[in-house]
């Protein structure tokens, strides 16, 4: 028996090491008799890496800090979901087979044991962008997942899944360095930093995150929340060509759940994984879809749909503040990462470009929200 195993975490897990493991028999016929799986362990060495590359200070990535504390127990609430969670939402997700929480105590590491997903599924890169049908695939998935999890008791989830709401608001310090390496880095800077200094107080407030992410919320019917809904978390379907298709093979690193708006994962899908033009064609019609689809799973009794359209509405706004001011950082951090081996100067060029040119549209229409609709939430936190 032959075994191989190798990290293809890079570029992708930033939270933890991902293993595919290869096991080749005595007996095996051909080069594809094979058995993988996967060990993802958890660790921080690839975001250290990664904060490096995108010009943050990678020792600020410290487990010991008490601002990390509550970041390093995301193995265990990812444990938790895929042992108690994942069978109520019932949407796609990898076979786990085993799960093992950390231990210092007893020296035990933890780690996820699971199917390997690379045989029929593929990501997306932080470069690439989802089409409509697409995302209105993922909105449909949405629709079913938060139908379940407001149908069951909700002794079973509500207030146990709190502990990450706070989690990004501990580490934003940790994203100003690489906000500023983008900003050194854009070639619109006279479009992009007037927009930017005007949002700048806003968008590194730790107070309106606590609102946004502990308050806000509470305005309408809670949902679990993905909270990392980015394209190198969901895999999609491949054809017998090994290309992409439409459909969703499995969402992925369950790690950063919490009680929270029904609005923060599609705010972050639309504004991280689709283009200026695709966004604001989808925002133009995602509420109303999002409410009829989740009709839908009611049966098409509405009485039980806890949500209208102007809440949601505010709620993604609100939500989409939050991605806006994260997108600049997110660039400059994703793109230090980037293989070089598998992109020229000049691709890497235009990869910049277009991701430069999502991110202005995004603040150009969290520019408007905040001098329209938030007026209210930049008075109270943006001056």
């Amino acid at each position: 028996m032959n075994f191989k195993a190798y990290d293809i975490s890079g570029g992708k897990g930033f939270a933890s090491e991902i293993l595919r493991c290869i096991i080749k028999f005595d007996d095996s016929k051909s080069s594809t008799d094979i058995y993988s799986t996967i060990l993802k362990i958890p660790g921080f060495e690839s975001l250290k890496e990664a904060v490096k590359e995108s010009g943050g200070d990678s020792a600020t990535i410290d487990c010991n800090d008490d601002k990390l504390k509550g970041f390093d127990q995301i193995h265990e609430f990812e444990c938790d979901f895929y042992e108690n969670l994942a069978p109520i939402f019932d949407v796609p997700v990898p076979n786990v087979f085993k799960t093992m929480l950390k231990s210092d105590e007893n020296n035990v590491g933890g780690c996820l044991h699971m199917e390997d997903l690379t045989v029929r599924g593929k990501t997306l890169t932080f470069f690439e962008m989802l089409n409509i049908t697409q995302v209105k695939h993922i909105i449909r998935l949405l629709a079913h997942m938060h139908k379940n999890i407001l149908s069951v008791d909700e002794k079973m989830w509500r207030g146990k899944y709190l502990k990450n709401q706070i989690s990004m608001v501990n580490i934003i310090d940790m994203f100003k360095p690489m906000t500023q390496s983008f900003l050194k880095q854009c070639k619109s800077k006279d479009q992009f930093k007037p927009l930017y200094d005007r949002c700048e107080k806003i968008a590194e407030s730790k107070e309106f995150l606590l609102y946004l992410l502990t308050e806000a919320y509470k305005s309408a019917q809670p949902v679990i929340v993905h909270g990392d809904l980015h394209l190198g978390n969901i895999m999609w379907n491949i054809d017998e060509n090994g290309d992409i298709q439409n459909i969703v093979a499995a969402f992925i690193d369950w790690q950063t759940i919490y009680e929270g708006s029904p609005m923060l994962d599609l705010a972050r899908l639309l504004t991280f994984c689709c283009d200026g033009g695709t966004r604001r064609q989808i925002e133009n019609f995602a509420i109303e879809f999002y409410l009829e689809c989740l009709t839908k799973e009611f049966n098409g009794d509405i009485s039980k749909v806890p949500y209208t359209v102007e809440g949601l509405k505010r709620a993604y706004n609100l939500a989409f503040l939050f991605q806006t001011f994260m997108t600049p950082g997110g660039i400059a951090f994703l793109f230090g990462s980037i293989d070089e081996k598998n992109y020229s100067n000049n691709v890497k060029d235009s990869l910049w470009d277009q991701s430069e040119l999502k991110a202005l549209h995004a603040l150009q229409d969290a520019d408007q929200l905040l001098q329209n609709e938030l007026k209210d939430v930049y008075e109270k936190y943006g001056l």
